[in-house]
């Protein structure tokens, strides 16, 4: 299982002094799509501006299309087409979003743990009319006026209230899965003086602490983290498909550029065979003049000739194809950048003497093939997926708990005994003697936070809810569905591992055989230019005819193209069975170095 972020952030290869630096970041691509986060004024200028926010990489030119002929030729080994095209090919640009899409996934897990801020605000007016009258109700004034001043004849005839709120909190999820938050709230409230209310307005405050902490389904060990475990191993896998998705791209390369070879010598072939089919023609024509051949051995010749000229032409369009191909493959740029670079091919096919054995080669894959690591990658995250949706099976069985401290406090905006102070009459109290306010809250909103915080005056909740499904059916399915999911990443796994196995035989078998080929091929063109020689010496003397000749040189244009066919066809498997291996990238010195694991952000400690 993975634990941390794997990321292929430094591709190297390396072959004496030719280097090519092609990492997942290199050209900024991690800043630009992980972390760069436009700030809020940014965002609400793009969110109203009547156009659709650019991206710095639109500027960037595509070279599809520019396989321009006028181009000069540039010498290029394939260590050099390699790192050329880890550089530029398109298709691995693409597949290094794989890795950094499965990294925007693990930071989603760890989302869940976030802590959030919030707050909000209201006000309230009302002023309703009563059916009755009466001080426990809707109160009195005492001037005949409602306490906006209104007349009334010495009775409120309506209820009125006035209302301000304004809360703050925070609140986030617990490494146990459960809901914590934090909360303060504040309310002002302006109402008409009654039986119960006698301290106007009035400033309620409190600080709560709530805890809802599931106990059977989503809990368990540790459970909330399931997640982040399925999205690190989704991350895990990602690398290892990207790094097989390099391998692909070297193994490619490696067989366009031979494919290129092939192609080149090919045609050197097919020109040798048509030089000599002129040559033979030349020949034949001065001796039909002098009467010592007949009409139809220059005929026999032009013939030759003939079809030796469409053989050149049908190479010649091979040779262009395949160059073509390894050019768009490599997708590198001349200097001015209008046209891909023509290429040159300056290696050529060799025969390293290296001992094969299956057995060898199949335990070094089943340990170092990406696409069988990968799969197994997928398998443990399909497992961990299953257990998530088993716990799913359980009842709903959650604890709620709440602790909080209340304060409250007022303005007194009545006296027992009204004392006339510079002309103001202060309300009389219509109830003395039967209600009083408390005067221990008299002081406003201040008095409140004071009530708050001395602890005298709280409250708590402790609870449970327990909701059992009484079929589960949308559980069960998900956990089929699962199940499903599991068994289908083990078969998978299973024919991952057959491929590899019939890959590797494959490939073992095919150098085998292109071993002795090359020998067999080499022996056979060292015959054909033998015969060509003796068969040319004995049509000079009158002892062969042009049809022998023609014969023997198309023999040896065969075996010519048989070795070097050989030659390729060997290096182009070879680079095949280390890509079933998985030992490509190390034969090539290139090199995937992973990131440090995601720093499990501080808030998802706890």
């Amino acid at each position: 299982m993975m634990r941390g972020i794997l990321i292929a952030t430094a591709l190297w290869v390396a072959a004496g002094a030719n280097a090519a630096d092609v990492t997942l970041n290199g050209d900024g691509t991690r800043e630009h799509l992980l972390d760069d986060v436009p700030n809020y004024g940014t965002i609400l200028h793009d969110q109203w501006g009547n156009h659709v926010p650019s991206d710095t990489y639109e500027a960037e030119r595509s070279s599809y299309g520019r396989l321009s002929e006028e181009v000069a030729p540039r010498p290029i080994t394939l260590e050099e087409s390699i790192s050329l095209a880890l550089e530029n090919n398109t298709g691995l640009r693409i597949q290094k979003l794989t890795p950094l899409s499965a990294t925007a996934r693990v930071r989603a897990a760890y989302a869940k743990f976030d802590p959030e801020l919030f707050a909000d605000t209201n006000k309230q007016r009302s002023n309703i009319p009563v059916q009755t009258i009466s001080p426990f109700t809707n109160g009195t004034s005492g001037d005949g006026t409602t306490p906006d001043g209104a007349p009334i004849d010495g009775h409120n005839q309506s209820i009125f209230s006035d209302q301000v709120n304004w809360n703050a909190g925070l609140r986030k999820t617990m490494f146990s899965n459960g809901s914590l938050s934090a909360q303060w709230l504040n309310s002002k409230q302006s109402s008409n003086t009654n039986v119960t209310n006698l301290v106007n307005p009035d400033y309620v405050t409190a600080l709560n602490l709530t805890l809802n902490q599931p106990l059977l389904r989503d809990f368990g060990w540790r459970f909330a983290y399931l997640v982040v475990d399925v999205a690190q191993i989704g991350e895990e896998q990602a690398y290892y498909e990207y790094t097989g998705h390099v391998a692909e791209l070297i193994e490619n390369v490696e067989r366009a550029y031979w494919t290129y070879v092939l192609a080149i010598e090919n045609v050197r072939v097919e020109e040798q065979g048509l030089g000599l089919a002129r040559e033979l023609l030349r020949q034949n024509e001065g001796r039909f003049k002098v009467g010592s051949l007949p009409r139809t051995s220059v005929l026999e010749s032009e013939a030759e000739v003939a079809r030796r000229e469409a053989n050149l032409v049908r190479s010649n369009a091979f040779q262009r194809i395949a160059r073509d191909n390894l050019r768009a493959l490599i997708n590198a740029t001349q200097d001015d950048g209008d046209s891909l670079i023509m290429i040159e091919p300056a290696d050529k096919p060799t025969v390293v003497q290296t001992v094969f054995n299956l057995d060898d080669s199949l335990k070094v894959a089943y340990n170092q093939r990406p696409e069988l690591l990968a799969a197994r990658s997928g398998l443990d995250g399909r497992k961990v997926e299953t257990k998530i949706a088993q716990n799913k099976l359980l009842p709903r069985f959650d604890l709620t708990a709440q602790i909080g401290l209340n304060g409250l406090g007022g303005n007194n905006t009545v006296q027992p005994t009204p004392v006339p102070t510079g002309g103001v009459q202060p309300t009389p109290n219509p109830f003395a003697g039967i209600f009083a306010p408390n005067s221990q809250v008299f002081g406003g909103y201040g008095r409140s936070l004071e009530l708050l915080t001395d602890g005298r005056y709280y409250q708590y909740l402790v609870g449970a809810q327990l909701t059992i499904p009484l079929d589960n059916a949308a559980a069960k399915a998900e956990y089929a569905q699962a199940k499903i999911n599991s068994e289908t990443a083990r078969l998978s796994l299973r024919q991952v591992e057959e491929n590899v196995t019939l890959q590797i035989t494959q490939s073992v078998n095919n150098l085998k055989a292109y071993l002795k080929a090359i020998e067999a091929t080499r022996v056979a063109r060292e015959l054909a230019q033998e015969n060509v020689k003796n068969q040319q010496a004995r049509y000079d003397v009158g002892l062969a005819t042009t049809k022998d000749l023609i014969d023997f040189t198309e023999r040896l244009t065969e075996a010519e193209r048989s070795e070097i066919e050989s030659l390729t066809n060997y290096n182009i498997e070879l680079a095949q069975l280390r890509l079933a291996e998985g030992t490509l990238l190390d034969s090539r010195n290139v090199h995937l170095d992973r990131n440090s694991p995601e720093q499990k952000p501080w808030w998802a400690w706890f």
